[in-house]
């Protein structure tokens, strides 16, 4: 039986390069496979009912996996062996809400530096696409196939994020004050939370490699002028030989207190939002098991400029993954974390949504629904 697993996605796509990250650090034998036209209908559709998305992850069983968040999931529970789960409460929020801001926000910069400079970036996506989707084409025309793609991925800053004139200014300076922070923080700790890297590292390495570190411009401007975040960069694509341990005592780094409070600020307030226009249309949908990928618009606020951004469910789903920990946790623990947050001035309140969801299958599902008996659809990952 072969022993490798299989990654099937793109060199320039935000969360293969999270999911490819993660495989190497654990050690674990993969191959990694460019999504052709014919893989997509092959493997990736039928795998997600439909969607050609990646990553998808194929296990040495035959089993495929989809969506970066529950491929970690999945594997950490097979190979416990260099976990990236801290014991500690505060440690373990703080690892969520890295991939949170990861996995959901930082798609702003990462999608306005890569198309909305394409003077500088264009010629380096169309090959990568092309590679991608037509790796049997002459290498010499395998550019016209990236085309396609780059249409549909260049609308998202304008049409899907509401990235416009009048916030672009505010967008850059905050990611330019994002990355000085993580440059100071990673001149003192290895990883986010001290020598071994956590969920939080691997959703901060999609977006700062595949886009800022390969594409162009940002790689040029953003990235190697940084060094101690391009080294971390380059600690994140190895696999180390030793792993050092977690910070004593569920210590949270100062350095990071200022990244956390601009998180909870803004993109904390656009998850609350999402909450709410969440349970309003489940309540006028009350037969729906489950819900569109995209429900209308939502307001945003990004360090003082504001915009119009397409409502995503699934950005409510990543924010539970951030409360799992609170939920099991002990009131000791609790009143630790609270006395820290309040001491740090994060304002970081737990909502807790009126319906959870579940991510299963490509699909978010009502979780009351799942855990009804007779469900078409058990609730478990």
């Amino acid at each position: 039986m072969d022993e490798h697993y299989h990654l099937y996605g793109s060199q320039v796509s935000y969360y293969t390069a999270k999911v490819r990250s993660y495989l190497l650090y654990k050690g674990l034998p993969f191959i990694q496979i460019p999504v052709s036209e014919k893989i997509a209908n092959e493997v990736i559709k039928p795998a997600t009912g439909g969607w050609r998305v990646v990553p998808v992850v194929r296990t040495p069983r035959g089993e495929c996996i989809q969506d970066s968040s529950i491929i970690l999931d999945e594997l950490e529970s097979v190979h416990k062996e260099r976990s990236i789960t801290p014991p500690g409460l505060k440690q373990q929020v703080v690892s969520s809400l890295f991939e949170l801001l990861g996995d959901d926000w930082l798609v702003y910069p990462a999608m306005h530096y890569r198309w909305n400079f394409k003077r500088h970036n264009l010629l380096y996506i169309l090959n990568a696409f092309g590679n991608n989707r037509q790796p049997d084409w002459p290498k010499a025309i395998r550019w016209l196939g990236g085309i396609k793609p780059a249409f549909k991925f260049g609308i998202v800053p304008r049409l899907m994020l509401g990235i416009n004139k009048s916030n672009i200014p505010t967008l850059e300076a905050w990611t330019l004050e994002l990355l000085d922070w993580l440059d100071d923080h990673f001149s003192r700790h290895n990883y986010l939370l001290g020598g071994r890297p956590c969920y939080g590292d691997f959703s901060l390495y999609g977006p700062l490699h595949a886009h800022f570190a390969l594409d162009p411009y940002p790689r040029k401007h953003l990235i190697q002028p940084r060094q101690h975040l391009h080294a971390w960069l380059e600690r994140m694509g190895a696999t180390p030989q030793h792993i050092g341990e977690w910070l004593p005592g569920d210590d949270i780094p100062e350095s990071l207190v200022p990244i956390l409070q601009s998180q909870c600020r803004d993109q904390l307030h656009h998850i609350h939002a999402v909450i709410d226009k969440t349970a309003h249309w489940i309540s006028q949908h009350p037969k729906a098991e489950t819900l569109p990928r995209f429900i209308g618009q939502v307001d945003y606020r990004l360090n003082g400029s504001e915009g119009k951004r397409l409502c995503t469910p699934y950005s409510q789903w990543m924010y539970e993954r951030v409360l799992e920990p609170i939920e099991t946790a002990d009131q000791e623990q609790l009143h630790a974390l609270a006395d820290w947050l309040n001491t740090k001035n994060i304002r970081f309140e737990p909502m807790q949504p009126v319906y959870p969801l579940v991510f299963q299958r490509s699909k978010l599902w009502r979780r009351d629904r799942l855990d009804q008996p007779g469900s078409r659809r058990q609730y478990g990952r």
